[in-house]
């Protein structure tokens, strides 16, 4: 009998049809999990603006300021508020800054023509509704709320809210 060196080709054969079955139920997974880590970093960063948003609110209240000019419909337009360019000390890494448009995927930017905050997904299939085809955008502005809850009521100003431009619902 001979001195056999290396595999026989059922061998390989059989070790091509494991790592093709685990292939095949890896993918999908790993694609679930991507799209899954892209929705909660998406929130994260709303939840931080949120928060940024009341502190500078609380500032403002202090201060006496009029927090209606901070809006993004507000009557003087160097006193609007970019959401993320002015609430956040520490941007996102795929932060653009405020420009007019992009569609660089995964990326946020604050559309200089109208203060509104831009997150271009990856995966369009990450949530229903928000803006666009493709690339799915997600928008923000920074809305008043009055004294009664309204948003961009007639009433007195009582705060500002982080507020999405269109409906839109997480998939994941």
């Amino acid at each position: 009998m001979r001195n056999q060196k290396g595999f026989t080709l059922i061998e390989l054969v059989v070790v091509l049809v494991v790592l093709s079955l685990l292939a095949a139920v890896a993918v999908p997974k790993f694609i679930e999990v991507t799209k899954q880590a892209e929705a909660s970093s998406v929130k994260g960063v709303l939840g931080n603006l949120r928060s940024a948003l009341s502190l500078r609110m609380a500032q403002g209240i202090i201060n006496g300021d009029d927090m209606a000019k901070w809006a993004y419909d507000g009557t003087v337009e160097a006193d609007r508020l970019y959401p993320m360019q002015d609430l956040l000390i520490e941007k996102p890494e795929a932060y653009l800054g405020v420009v007019s448009n992009s569609t660089d995927r995964g990326a946020w930017f604050d559309d200089a023509e109208n203060h509104e905050l831009v997150y271009v997904f990856k995966n369009d299939d990450v949530l229903s509704g928000g803006s666009g085809t493709s690339p799915r955008t997600l928008r923000f502005h920074i809305v008043r709320v009055d004294e009664d809850g309204v948003v961009s009521g007639a009433g007195e100003t009582a705060g500002l809210v982080l507020s999405p431009v269109s409906t839109y619902s997480w998939n994941y």
